[in-house]
């Protein structure tokens, strides 16, 4: 969100992509993969147990990064052969206007990479929702499993219900409600997230000092 404070360019319509799906990625990639992990500890038999180490997770969230950037790269090869032929700066109509001139949205072209995209980030997110539904019945400390869903699920549900209405609605809208919608879409799932990963831990430590007191 913090890039449409600036001016609609060729640059920045490049960049949007990249900061948005780093940021996705490596997020919710954590958040499945401490799904993944307390799955694995509640089905392992403590005879045979098996430990998902955190330098294992890490590994795995450089996997996915590594991929993630690799998806990213072609992106913006694709883009550039774009921009022999077009712009990627979106020119929205304006037929109420005397002239019936093209301004300007400040918002980049919608392109049907995006929709790959974002079916690609749903599904990546439904797959947390898989892997929350297996381990519902593990014990993790300080409720953690539940707040990890949560964030997941509210991600999923804003996420699509934007692009749904974006995909219908993307010509009535006018550039300052795309934008307002940006923003409220991004309080909605990036605050919430961070409130409900990193708050319960605040407040279990707060507790326990208080407790120890």
């Amino acid at each position: 969100v913090a890039l449409h404070f600036l001016q609609a360019s060729t640059v920045r319509c490049l960049l949007e992509p990249w900061c948005r799906e780093l940021g996705f990625i490596i997020c919710y990639g954590a958040i499945v993969l401490k799904l993944y992990r307390h799955l694995v500890e509640f089905r392992t038999r403590k005879a045979h147990r098996w430990v998902v180490r955190d330098l294992d997770l890490l590994r795995y969230l450089c996997a996915m990064i590594v991929a993630v950037l690799c998806y990213l790269a072609a992106f913006t090869a694709t883009s550039l052969d774009f921009l022999q032929y077009s712009e990627l700066v979106w020119q929205m109509d304006q037929p109420q206007s005397m002239d019936a001139e093209q301004v300007a949205s400040n918002m980049c072209r919608p392109l049907r990479w995006d929709y790959v995209t974002e079916a690609g980030e749903l599904l990546i997110l439904g797959f947390g929702l898989q892997l929350a539904i297996a381990s519902r019945n593990a014990n993790t400390q300080f409720r953690e499993r539940q707040f990890l869903v949560a964030s997941i699920l509210i991600e999923f549900l804003v996420s699509s219900t934007f692009y749904i209405l974006r995909f219908w609605y993307l010509e009535e809208f006018n550039p300052s409600t795309l934008f307002l919608a940006l923003f409220v879409r991004s309080q909605l799932t990036n605050t919430v997230t961070l409130g409900l990963i990193f708050l319960p831990k605040l407040w279990y430590q707060h507790k326990q000092v208080n407790v120890r007191g």
